[in-house]
């Protein structure tokens, strides 16, 4: 699994990391690849919900705007995005 994952403000991408992980595609592992994408970015864990789960699934990306977080973000969305192989 590679995704793309990028914090952008005003439409332009402040900081991006294309993250690969052996693991099979379930929830599990989403929000475990979720946890170390924000670590890798260095920023706050969202509050995952189902919906962000199934755009993910369905569309091949979620976003998580500032409402997503429990703390205040110096960006405005964070975008992780499936990059199929």
């Amino acid at each position: 699994m590679k995704i793309w994952a990028r914090l952008v403000t005003d439409d332009k991408i402040q900081k991006d990391i294309l993250y690969r992980s052996p693991l099979k595609m379930s929830r599990a592992n989403y929000e475990i690849w979720l946890r170390e994408i924000c670590h890798e970015l260095d920023v706050p864990n969202p509050i995952l919900l189902d919906h962000h789960y199934k755009n993910f699934v369905n569309f091949h990306n979620t976003k998580f705007k500032q409402d997503d977080f429990v703390e205040s973000l110096d960006y405005d969305v964070l975008i992780v995005e499936d990059c199929k192989e």
